[in-house]
């Protein structure tokens, strides 16, 4: 599919991306142009999902909002004008809607289910101390690993953080007992998840050895010692409160150890601020939680569709692809009820696509790639997302309607595209060179290595088919510029300026 990223910025008058105070009064208009109108509900969604990883104040000026309004308002207006003039058809606007309307309606409750857990669910952590046994005998090592357990598990924990300090392989954790940073059982799934099962199973405090199996180069002695919820805002508090622990316990435990490589490790523990660190542990922790509410929703969600992917083969790109595989009856995926969905069905659905969003393909490969990359990035998700009512109770949402909108302007975008590249651009030599003499001591140079202040001429030769390229852009900017001014006044595009004003946050 084709989406010129540059002419949609450019229609879109630069749209500029900064956090807004939601407001109330949303269905307040604050544009209206010939066939419709922007309310202050839309204005805010935008701003306000611009704003993710952004806490920072900013200052929000009324000619920030009205761009922010006529940027909407044009999207709108774009597309009215190339229905009624007849470039886009109201069957592909149909076509379009049918094909990702499920698709936006799970991307839209995934953003505002993992929005609100952020809010409302604590981060759950469980403090591990642990002992590496290593070796090349497997058994042996489960052996010693199990031996191990047996003798903490009969020490106070004074004595069992010097015997995980002595017998432990893991050097970086001796100065701290094998004490780990706490691990966040409820953000994206890691590596230790087979071991905290085996843990859980167990009283708390208690020794368990633990060797993968098929890994038993490693053998794990591994305890819990203690389980606790942060919410978010108190996570930075509570790694610095966790560091600083760990920073006392290096201190003490470096006084009677001072071999090269003992310091090495106290110096991990004990160099640099506990809060910078504690800082970047939770930055790094909230990613790996925000990105666990994704994964056990979307998880739970396909669980419970009970659609069921065949044995798709994996392909790195078109060359990989033998569209022989992919007979009609070839099954994609398989419903709870036993119904299939077939490469019939995909090709069906393929077929449904607008013309102007498809390439010209000129071989099978190249269509059969598009066709699996579609299956998975859109078709899949949203025939999963119908089988969801809790997905299909958000089609009422701005944010859905807003990002469905934008799907059926993509149509209009491909269009305006079109005319721009049949518009006739000429640029002759005489005028590249005026251009080239205009900048050369500027755009078109070099600065002087033995002299900052003198800049060295580039070759016209060099910079010829930049010169050129800037200049075709150029003209084709000046159109695009003259077509979205024409749209706004056969449209007659009003923009309630007296309704903004300035805020800050």
């Amino acid at each position: 599919m084709i989406r010129n990223k540059q002419i949609y910025r450019v229609v879109l008058l630069g749209l500029i991306l900064l956090p807004f105070l939601n407001c109330s009064k949303d269905t307040e208009i604050l544009a209206t142009f010939d066939g419709g109108t922007v309310t202050r509900r839309e204005m805010n969604f935008v701003i306000e999902a611009s704003k993710r990883g952004n806490s920072e104040p900013q200052p929000i000026s009324a000619d920030i909002q009205v761009k922010i309004l006529e940027s909407i308002a044009l999207e709108k207006i774009l597309l009215k004008d190339a229905i009624s003039s007849k470039k886009v058809s109201e069957a592909d606007v149909t076509k379009i809607e049918a094909l990702v309307k499920d698709f936006l309606k799970l991307n839209v409750y995934m953003r505002e289910y993992v929005k609100n857990g952020l809010k409302e669910k604590p981060l759950e952590f469980i403090n591990l101390q642990l002992a590496l046994v290593r070796g090349e005998n497997e058994a042996e090592n489960l052996k010693k690993a199990q031996d191990l357990a047996n003798r903490l598990n009969s020490m106070s924990d004074k004595d069992i953080a010097i015997e995980v300090a002595k017998e432990t392989d893991d050097m970086t954790r001796k100065p701290i007992g094998g004490k780990l940073e706490p691990f966040c059982t409820n953000c994206a799934e890691t590596p230790l998840e087979e071991i905290l099962n085996e843990v859980r199973i167990v009283k708390e405090g208690k020794f368990i050895a633990y060797a993968k199996q098929g890994e038993g180069r490693i053998a794990y002695v591994v305890r819990s010692i203690g389980t606790e919820k942060v919410h978010p805002e108190r996570l930075g508090k509570y790694f610095t409160s966790v560091f600083d622990d760990f920073k006392k316990e290096a201190i003490e435990y470096g006084k009677s150890h001072d071999d090269a490589e003992t310091k090495a490790s106290i110096a991990y523990f004990t160099e640099g601020e506990t809060a910078d660190k504690a800082n970047q542990f939770a930055s790094h922790t909230m990613k790996e939680y925000e990105q666990g509410l994704y994964q056990k929703e979307l998880k739970k969600i396909t669980e419970e569709s009970g659609i069921k992917v065949e044995n798709l083969p994996r392909f790195t790109g078109p060359d990989d692809v033998d569209p022989k595989q992919f007979t009609p009856d070839y099954i994609l995926f398989s419903y709870k009820d036993g119904k299939t969905y077939t490469w019939k069905d995909l090709t069906a659905d393929f077929e449904g696509i607008p013309s102007q969003l498809k390439q010209d393909y000129k071989t099978e490969k190249a269509k059969t790639w598009d066709m699996l990359n579609l299956f998975q990035s859109t078709i899949l998700q949203g025939k999963i997302a119908e089988t969801s009512k809790r997905v299909q109770g958000i089609d009422s949402e701005i944010g859905y309607l807003m990002q469905l909108d934008k799907m059926k302007v993509s149509l209009a975008l491909k269009s305006l595209q079109d005319e721009i590249k049949a518009i006739p651009v000429t640029v002759t030599e005489a005028q590249m060179r005026d251009a080239y003499e205009a900048g050369k001591l500027y755009a078109y140079s070099d600065q002087d290595p033995r002299n900052p202040q003198n800049r060295i001429p580039k070759p016209y030769a060099a910079v010829r088919e930049r010169i050129k390229s800037e200049m075709e852009g150029s003209q084709r900017n000046s159109f695009i510029e003259q077509k979205v001014t024409g749209l706004k006044t056969t449209y007659n595009l009003v923009i309630a300026s007296d309704r903004l004003k300035e805020v800050t946050l």
